[in-house]
């Protein structure tokens, strides 16, 4: 079995790829795909960049090797009190922030998610820049449980190759914190997050270095914790296969 796993940031991606030597496969600015071996499960990983449009130009030739399942992964936050940074969720659906666009979780791919230990939720929402401010997480909660900027397209991608999909991501800020940059303003053309932007912006307001390190520390716990399920998602979903249908090529 092939397994497709999708992070949008590098950062998200890097204790997992120290974890298994995953090793970069790809040239070129908008194919960042590393492969490794966990356990007997060939697996590849695409790093998309942030937001839609990095999605669409990363995923051009993601399915040409015909993968078995595709796992969107990466970073969330969290929407609902209830969900602390670290926590792993896996959604049984994604949407878009206004509603016009929903793309299911695949129910085998949940259920083995649940084995393994995430908390399975409802639905991401997929906003289309970053929800920086509690006030802005509160409000959404009444529809979502976490938000990201990339879920929803993934698992259209998905869907549309026939492959069969899952939404797993680990929360890396609370509901109730404001985050301690313009992160919209940090993202290069490519949907990375450039460091002299972000040193840009601290030096514009020192008072910032605070909550920027807070952050820094619990993306990197989120992602750590993010890293050890996947190790033993993948070989679960592999061991003992339940029969996992096609995804429907079409949204809802």
């Amino acid at each position: 079995m092939k397994i497709l796993v999708t992070f949008a940031l590098e950062n998200e991606f890097t204790p997992w790829r120290k974890m298994r030597r995953f090793r970069r496969v790809s040239v070129g600015a908008w194919d960042e795909t590393y492969r490794a071996e966990v356990g007997s499960v060939g697996v590849q990983v695409v790093v998309t960049g942030a937001g839609r449009f990095a999605v669409q130009q990363s995923l051009r030739q993601a399915f040409d090797q015909a993968p078995d399942v595709c796992i969107v992964s990466g970073l969330a936050g969290a929407l609902k009190p209830d969900y602390r940074p670290g926590a792993i969720l896996a959604a049984r659906t994604v949407a878009n922030v206004n509603g016009t666009r929903t793309m299911p979780s695949n129910v085998e791919l949940i259920s083995r998610a649940r084995e393994c230990g995430a908390r399975i939720v409802e639905k991401f929402l997929v906003a289309d820049r970053v929800v920086s401010t509690a006030e802005e997480k509160k409000a959404l909660g009444a529809s979502g449980d976490a938000v990201d900027m990339e879920s929803v397209y993934i698992l259209a991608a998905a869907a549309h190759a026939g492959v069969p999909g899952v939404a797993i991501r680990a929360i890396s800020d609370g509901v109730e914190s404001d985050l301690p940059l313009d992160f919209d303003r940090t993202f290069n053309d490519r949907g990375a997050v450039s460091v002299p932007r972000v040193l840009r912006q601290i030096a514009a307001r020192p008072h910032l270095i605070g909550g920027v390190i807070r952050l820094a520390h619990e993306s990197d716990r989120a992602a750590a914790a993010l890293a050890s399920f996947l190790d033993v998602y993948v070989q679960r979903v592999t061991r003992d296969p339940l029969p996992i249908a096609k995804a429907e090529v079409l949204a809802v």
